[in-house]
């Protein structure tokens, strides 16, 4: 019962990316302890064609590997040393532009709410269909990132139009002015 009111609850936040510098071919980094649940993970989103994936099985060996920027970083709440919280925390003060996604079987609403309003993009029970759900969020961060590089190519683009239509105005003044047209 938890678990598919928890699945209902996260189904309909809208997620909002920090900006994946890769839309198409993202890096993913998975944090996850169990080597048959991170194979899971692994091979459905190559599945799905999400092949750029690094693994690891604990947030020590993930910060270790953080100098190769990965776009998304897939973890589990709760697995040796330091847990989910404590990386992402870590991560995003260094590098607050990487998406976060847990994937746990941490079913409480609460800790869920919580981490996603300190920044993770979203939270997903583990189930079994947790790998679905995970794919899901994935293409929702990228339909996302997709939106707000749009945004920012329009931004720039209206800018743009006011600097070139403010520069065509003054040389008008200019060449009115000193040519007594």
């Amino acid at each position: 019962m938890i678990n598919n009111a928890l699945s209902l609850c996260f189904s309909v936040v809208t997620l909002k990316s920090q900006g994946m510098k890769n839309v198409k071919n993202p890096l993913i980094f998975i944090v996850e302890d169990s080597v048959v649940y991170r194979e899971l993970i692994v091979g459905h989103l190559q599945s799905k064609k999400f092949t750029n994936v690094k693994t690891f099985d604990n947030g020590e060996d993930c910060l270790k590997a953080i100098h190769l920027k990965p776009d998304l970083i897939v973890l589990d709440y709760s697995f040796g040393g330091i847990n989910g919280l404590e990386l992402m925390n870590k991560v995003k003060a260094e590098n607050p532009l990487i998406d976060f996604v847990f994937i746990s079987a941490q079913n409480d609403v609460e800790v869920a709410v919580n981490i996603m309003k300190l920044g993770a993009a979203d939270y997903v029970v583990k189930n079994n269909q947790a790998p679905y759900r995970l794919v899901r969020a994935l293409e929702e961060l990228q339909k996302a990132t997709k939106k707000e590089k749009m945004k920012h190519g329009f931004r720039i683009g209206v800018v743009g139009f006011f600097i070139l239509l403010f520069l065509v105005i003054i040389s008008i003044i200019f060449i009115t002015t000193f040519f007594d047209l």
